[in-house]
Protein backbone atom coordinates (compact mmCIF):
# COMPACT_ATOMS: atom_id res chain seq x y z
CA UNK A 1 0.00 0.00 0.00
CA UNK A 2 2.73 2.35 0.89
CA UNK A 3 4.10 1.71 -2.71
CA UNK A 4 0.77 2.60 -4.59
CA UNK A 5 0.47 5.92 -2.65
CA UNK A 6 3.63 7.04 -3.34
CA UNK A 7 3.85 6.18 -6.59
CA UNK A 8 0.39 8.64 -6.65
CA UNK A 9 2.37 11.32 -5.09
CA UNK A 10 5.16 10.64 -7.50
CA UNK A 11 2.53 11.11 -10.26
CA UNK A 12 1.02 14.24 -8.58
CA UNK A 13 4.40 15.85 -8.56
CA UNK A 14 5.11 15.40 -12.43
CA UNK A 15 1.56 17.04 -12.83
CA UNK A 16 2.67 19.86 -10.58
CA UNK A 17 5.93 20.59 -12.89
CA UNK A 18 4.12 20.36 -16.43
CA UNK A 19 1.27 23.06 -14.18
CA UNK A 20 4.67 25.49 -12.96
CA UNK A 21 6.09 25.09 -16.21
CA UNK A 22 2.90 26.35 -18.30
CA UNK A 23 1.81 28.39 -16.13
CA UNK A 24 4.47 29.89 -14.22
CA UNK A 25 7.05 30.16 -16.31
CA UNK A 26 9.73 28.10 -15.27
CA UNK A 27 13.00 27.07 -17.17
CA UNK A 28 13.09 24.14 -19.26
CA UNK A 29 16.09 23.26 -17.35
CA UNK A 30 14.35 23.67 -13.99
CA UNK A 31 11.04 21.51 -15.68
CA UNK A 32 13.71 18.33 -16.97
CA UNK A 33 15.61 18.49 -13.28
CA UNK A 34 12.01 17.99 -11.48
CA UNK A 35 11.04 15.41 -13.84
CA UNK A 36 14.22 13.38 -13.88
CA UNK A 37 14.26 13.44 -10.08
CA UNK A 38 10.26 11.88 -10.25
CA UNK A 39 11.94 9.50 -12.75
CA UNK A 40 14.48 8.11 -10.60
CA UNK A 41 12.56 7.86 -7.43
CA UNK A 42 10.30 5.94 -9.19
CA UNK A 43 13.22 3.37 -10.74
CA UNK A 44 13.65 3.11 -6.65
CA UNK A 45 10.18 2.69 -5.81
CA UNK A 46 10.28 -0.25 -7.84
CA UNK A 47 12.32 -1.94 -5.27
CA UNK A 48 11.07 -0.53 -2.06
CA UNK A 49 11.11 -1.01 1.05
CA UNK A 50 14.61 -2.26 0.17
CA UNK A 51 16.74 0.75 -1.38
CA UNK A 52 19.91 0.22 -2.03
CA UNK A 53 22.04 2.96 -1.20
CA UNK A 54 25.20 1.99 -4.16
CA UNK A 55 22.44 1.99 -6.65
CA UNK A 56 22.97 4.18 -9.68
CA UNK A 57 18.94 5.07 -9.34
CA UNK A 58 19.57 5.80 -5.62
CA UNK A 59 22.96 8.03 -6.25
CA UNK A 60 20.97 9.30 -9.06
CA UNK A 61 18.00 10.17 -7.21
CA UNK A 62 20.29 11.92 -4.33
CA UNK A 63 22.57 14.07 -7.24
CA UNK A 64 19.47 15.61 -9.08
CA UNK A 65 17.22 16.21 -5.78
CA UNK A 66 20.62 18.68 -4.73
CA UNK A 67 20.67 19.76 -8.20
CA UNK A 68 16.56 20.14 -8.18
CA UNK A 69 16.93 22.33 -4.99
CA UNK A 70 19.53 24.43 -6.93
CA UNK A 71 17.26 25.24 -9.80
CA UNK A 72 14.58 25.89 -7.51
CA UNK A 73 16.64 28.53 -5.75
CA UNK A 74 17.71 30.57 -9.18
CA UNK A 75 13.48 30.13 -9.67
CA UNK A 76 12.84 31.82 -6.73
CA UNK A 77 15.41 34.47 -6.81
CA UNK A 78 14.48 36.31 -9.50
CA UNK A 79 10.90 36.44 -8.32
CA UNK A 80 8.80 38.19 -5.11
CA UNK A 81 7.23 34.76 -3.51
CA UNK A 82 5.98 34.91 -0.04
CA UNK A 83 7.53 32.13 2.61
CA UNK A 84 4.24 30.05 2.85
CA UNK A 85 4.32 29.64 -1.01
CA UNK A 86 7.99 29.05 -1.82
CA UNK A 87 8.08 26.01 1.55
CA UNK A 88 4.86 25.35 -0.07
CA UNK A 89 6.66 24.20 -3.32
CA UNK A 90 9.85 22.66 -2.33
CA UNK A 91 7.38 20.45 0.40
CA UNK A 92 5.15 18.94 -2.92
CA UNK A 93 7.58 19.20 -5.34
CA UNK A 94 10.86 18.43 -3.86
CA UNK A 95 10.89 16.77 -0.34
CA UNK A 96 7.59 14.71 -1.05
CA UNK A 97 8.37 11.18 -2.27
CA UNK A 98 11.92 11.56 -0.33
CA UNK A 99 9.63 11.63 3.03
CA UNK A 100 7.28 9.01 2.10
CA UNK A 101 10.06 6.73 1.48
CA UNK A 102 11.48 7.35 4.96
CA UNK A 103 8.68 7.31 6.52
CA UNK A 104 7.43 3.98 4.95
CA UNK A 105 10.60 2.59 6.02
CA UNK A 106 10.36 3.37 9.78
CA UNK A 107 7.01 2.66 9.96
CA UNK A 108 8.43 -1.29 9.70
CA UNK A 109 10.53 -0.69 12.26
CA UNK A 110 7.38 -0.65 15.00
CA UNK A 111 6.47 -4.18 14.05
CA UNK A 112 7.38 -7.06 16.70
CA UNK A 113 9.48 -9.55 15.63
CA UNK A 114 8.24 -12.97 14.57
CA UNK A 115 9.28 -16.25 13.88
CA UNK A 116 7.07 -19.22 12.80
CA UNK A 117 6.29 -22.43 15.00
CA UNK A 118 6.40 -25.93 13.96
CA UNK A 119 2.75 -25.76 13.47
CA UNK A 120 2.95 -22.41 10.73
CA UNK A 121 1.78 -19.45 12.58
CA UNK A 122 4.04 -16.79 13.56
CA UNK A 123 4.80 -16.24 17.00
CA UNK A 124 6.27 -13.52 18.87
CA UNK A 125 10.18 -13.91 19.01
CA UNK A 126 12.61 -12.80 21.73
CA UNK A 127 15.39 -12.69 19.30
CA UNK A 128 16.01 -8.93 17.72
Amino acid sequence: AVVSTQSTGNIAIVISYLLLYFFEDTSTLHLVCGLAMCGLAWLVLQQFPTVDMISPAFIGLVLMMIVNHITAYFFFKDRFLSFSQIIAYFTLCVWLVPLQMILGLVAGENVLPTSLSSRGNAQPSAYY
